[in-house]
C-alpha cells in the first residue's frame, strides 16, 4: 500500500485532477511588452513600449507524490497554501524525477500557467 504524503506547510497543487505536496516553489509572473513602434516615427527616436494585459506566469515546483504530472498536457491547475491561490489552466513543460522502490516519487516540475 503506498504511503500518503504529508502536507508540507500546507502547500499543495492540483494538476489534471491529481493532488501533489509541494516541498519548494518558485513563481515568476510578468507582463509582456508590446512594441508599438510604427513606420511614422522619425528615424533615431526611441521605441515606445506599452504593457499588455497578457500575463506570463511560470511556476517551478519541487514535489512528492505517488504519480507524476503528465508532460505537454494542458489541464486545470490550482495552487493553494501560504502563497494564496493561483489557479487556471496550465501545461507541464518540464519534469525531472527520482524514485526508489517503496518510496514516494520526488520530482521537479515546471508549469506555464494561463491567468485570465
Amino acid at each position: 500500500m503506498p504511503v500518503e504524503p504529508t502536507y508540507a506547510q500546507g502547500l499543495t497543487f492540483v494538476f489534471s485532477g491529481e493532488t501533489y505536496t509541494a516541498t519548494s516553489i518558485s513563481v515568476s509572473r510578468n507582463c509582456a511588452d508590446f512594441d508599438v513602434t510604427s513606420t511614422e516615427i522619425p528615424e533615431g527616436q526611441p521605441r515606445r513600449f506599452r504593457l499588455s494585459d497578457i500575463e506570463n506566469c511560470e511556476i517551478k515546483v519541487d514535489w512528492i507524490g505517488i504519480r507524476m504530472p503528465p508532460v505537454n498536457t494542458t489541464a486545470t491547475f490550482s495552487l493553494t497554501g501560504t502563497l494564496g491561490n493561483i489557479g487556471s489552466i496550465a501545461m507541464c513543460t518540464g519534469l525531472s524525477i527520482t524514485a526508489s522502490a517503496g518510496e514516494l516519487i520526488k520530482g521537479s516540475a515546471t508549469f506555464k500557467v494561463s491567468i485570465d
